[in-house]
């Protein structure tokens, strides 16, 4: 299946490889017919698979995508055999890369871009904007997705954009201008990110968010302070 899906990708590109390819299925302890996520059996069978196409010159790295199970996701990083991760990270659950409180009401990834990180994998921070809520705004732009499911934040939207309007002071400081700036500056503060992975809905709103990026890391006095 994933030598078939990446055949058509590259037939609906017009190109003959791609840099990197990322798998999407969730991963967990155990796969059935009701929850298809991949274990780690599974893992191994398909970083195989990537090598041969990486040996037909079809691909050139490839990654997993961190949904799922806290454990197994540790697990596979330790297992390998993979080049990149991509996992939610963001104001409203760093866990991924912070430590956190024990009540903390969301998924705790446990530092899983640390240790992805301190094994030579590149990390793909995504849900940088918590898919647009830490915009600290309910309503949606024209062209983007009339409605967005949460990923390991609160269960729905317009708790996270409640939860997003928290870092205000940030803005009443003169820190930054709005929380889309504080949104990419947390992300790329944390070194084990190699690139932040930021939805744009038109030109301003990606030139905004190189600005913003270009800004660099928030100072450590207010890391702290998140």
């Amino acid at each position: 299946a994933i030598t078939t899906s990446v055949e058509a990708s590259l037939r609906r590109l017009g190109r003959e490889s791609v840099d990197l390819i990322q798998y999407h299925n969730r991963i967990g302890p155990n796969r059935t017919a009701a929850d298809p996520e991949a274990n780690l059996d599974d893992l191994a069978q398909i970083v195989q698979t990537f090598e041969k196409l990486k040996k037909a010159g079809k691909v050139r790295f490839w990654g997993i995508t961190a949904l799922g199970e806290t454990d197994a996701l540790h697990a596979a990083v330790d297992q390998g055999g993979f080049h990149s991760i991509q996992s939610a990270f963001n104001l409203l659950n760093p866990s991924a890369a912070r430590p956190v409180a024990a009540d903390f009401p969301y998924q705790n990834y446990d530092g899983l871009i640390n240790r992805a990180a301190a094994r030579g994998m590149g990390v793909i921070a995504i849900r940088v904007l918590a898919g647009g809520a830490l915009s600290g705004a309910s309503e949606r732009h024209p062209v983007a997705a009339p409605s967005v499911n949460p990923i390991a934040s609160a269960p729905t939207y317009e708790t996270d954009v409640q939860q997003a309007r928290a870092f205000q002071f940030l803005i009443d400081e003169g820190v930054v201008e709005n929380l889309v700036e504080a949104a990419i500056r947390f992300v790329i503060s944390h070194e084990a990110v190699s690139t932040a992975l930021v939805g744009t809905s038109n030109l301003e709103q990606l030139e905004l968010a190189a600005t913003y990026a270009g800004r660099g890391p928030l100072p450590e006095e207010v890391l702290g302070r998140l």
